[in-house]
């Protein structure tokens, strides 16, 4: 049978699983980070027997620090560089590794990275998801059974949920004997996963803007199709102003929103419109635009679900929706 797929509120250094998968972005951060402190703490084990390389890999047993009774630390591109594909080959590269392993696996649980430093959170698990169907159909596991995405913060899980339950695709099924063989693979063999069309927002770095982007922004550019992406300031680890101008150079279009008139924000629209990128101005309602914005048109807000609808409506008549890039 094919393994179940599954997203759990918790924290993932708390919930059980014959392997815990994390990975290795030439440095920890987050959970990764979270797992490996405790490691370290217990005298399990040290920094260099868990920092593989990139596509390598380490393995260690956690000895009862942690619920998992194992830990698979994938080695990965720097950060700045983890995007969708490299999820992808993330995931296919996990599978491959434990269908070479001697131990049995049942559970695997493992985090979605991509949300803390701007990138869309549904596509990062969608591409998750993809790559560990690609690992199945070349590397059957019939031991496993379900794979466990673990998220702790309650916004992010019910996005993750509700993402999981649209997926459409199917993981393989393992074709197995009475005693176990492996016969083969039923379902998909090989896709090629689509590259969609990307929004890039621009705001202030600013807590209080959360759930503006959150519910106002992010939730009316999914409806839409677009992958939604932005950077954040406060987590955002390497060259921000090069991972902010790649953003804009492949976005189909810019969201600006100039409430509070943040310094940064002016800029990202200044290089949005030097790359003669269209930008879809916002504000709350009663701020002031500075003088060469004041004559462009703005959506002005006043509360996140006026935002969310005559966004939607916006981008539907200027842009359409979106999809797979041509």
């Amino acid at each position: 049978m094919a393994p179940h797929v599954s997203v759990v509120k918790d924290d993932v250094t708390q919930v059980a699983a014959d392997v815990l998968l994390l990975k290795y972005a030439q440095r920890f951060y987050g959970a990764d980070e979270a797992v490996a402190v405790r490691l370290f703490q217990q005298g399990v084990c040290k920094e260099a027997d868990i920092a593989p390389a990139d596509g390598d890999f380490r393995i260690v047993d956690t000895k009862g620090t942690i619920p998992a009774q194992r830990v698979l630390f994938v080695g990965t591109p720097r950060l700045g560089d983890f995007r969708y594909r490299q999820m992808r080959q993330f995931a296919r590269r996990a599978i491959e590794i434990l269908a070479q392993q001697k131990f049995p696996v049942t559970t695997l649980t493992t985090t979605v990275h991509g949300a803390n430093y701007g990138l869309d959170i549904e596509e990062a698990l969608r591409s998750m998801f993809l790559g560990f169907q690609q690992g199945l159909t070349t590397h059957p596991l019939p031991s496993l059974k379900q794979i466990v995405f673990v998220e702790r913060i309650a916004r992010r899980f019910e996005l993750m949920r509700n993402a999981l339950a649209d997926l459409e695709l199917v993981m393989p099924t393992t074709i197995v004997d009475s005693e176990g063989v492996v016969l083969g693979q039923m379902g998909p063999s090989k896709f090629e996963p689509e590259r969609k069309k990307s929004v890039f927002v621009a705001m202030p770095f600013s807590e209080e803007f959360d759930d503006i982007y959150q519910f106002g922004i992010y939730a009316a550019v999914r409806r839409l199709g677009y992958v939604c992406e932005k950077v954040d300031e406060s987590v955002f680890t390497g060259n921000i102003v090069e991972r902010i101008t790649e953003g804009i150079k492949y976005a189909e279009f810019v969201i600006a929103d100039l409430s509070l008139e943040r310094p940064n924000v002016y800029l990202e629209v200044g290089f949005a419109w030097g790359l003669k990128k269209p930008v879809v101005l916002v504000a709350r309602e009663g701020q002031r635009l500075h003088f060469d914005l004041s004559h462009h048109k703005c959506l002005f807000y006043r509360t996140i679900g006026k935002l969310s609808e005559t966004l939607e409506k916006t981008i539907r008549d200027m842009f359409g929706a979106g999809g797979p890039t041509a």
